[in-house]
């Protein structure tokens, strides 16, 4: 148990729940990683989304104030993470993860066979592993993950409509990013 984490591994039902409920730390890296990698105005744009999106999904759950499921019987053995203290409609992770997959499925066409396939399936296995995860966590009922479904659907079909029908901005960013990458790294 750490400061940031207040939950050890072995307090999990699973490795793998323990796994799925640390996804906003892969996920943040590898976008990060990503952006760092590519210096793209598009890839900047889509971070600035996710990160829209779980902002937003956060100030939702303010103003809809649905509570959280009840925690499970203390004396239960289905998992010693009790419920998080805030509310529950919409799941702020159903939302991020949505907007990834919503976002991303349709560039994985892009890539070479056979990772078009490979990376079709993992986006989508990773994708369902993470709404199902809320739900076995005890954090969120079904209606407030596919909220977060919902929301975050709408929110990455809008975020990329607007990219893609505004081409100032991805110049503009593209502009900043490459003022902004030779004035630190020359």
């Amino acid at each position: 148990m750490g400061f940031l984490k207040p939950h050890k591994p072995s307090d999990y039902p699973s490795l793998l729940l323990y796994i799925l409920d640390e996804t906003h730390i892969t996920v943040t890296l590898s976008t990060a990683l990503t952006i760092l990698y590519t210096r793209n105005a598009h890839v900047i744009w889509f971070a600035i989304g996710a990160l829209n999106s779980s902002l937003s999904a956060k100030l939702l759950k303010e103003l809809i104030r649905n509570p959280r499921p009840p925690p499970p019987d203390p004396t239960s053995s289905i998992s010693k993470i009790r419920p998080k203290r805030t509310y529950g409609m919409p799941s702020t992770h159903s939302t991020s993860l949505t907007f990834y997959f919503i976002y991303l499925i349709p560039y994985v066409r892009y890539l070479p066979f056979p990772l078009d396939i490979l990376g079709g399936i993992g986006l989508t296995g990773y994708w369902l592993l993470g709404l199902w995860s809320r739900k076995q966590l005890g954090y969120h009922t079904w209606e407030q993950i596919f909220g977060g479904v919902a929301y975050g659907t709408f929110l990455a079909l809008s975020w990329r409509l607007v990219y893609n029908k505004y081409p100032f901005i991805g110049s503009r960013i593209q502009y900043i990013t490459d003022i902004v990458w030779s004035r630190i790294f020359g």
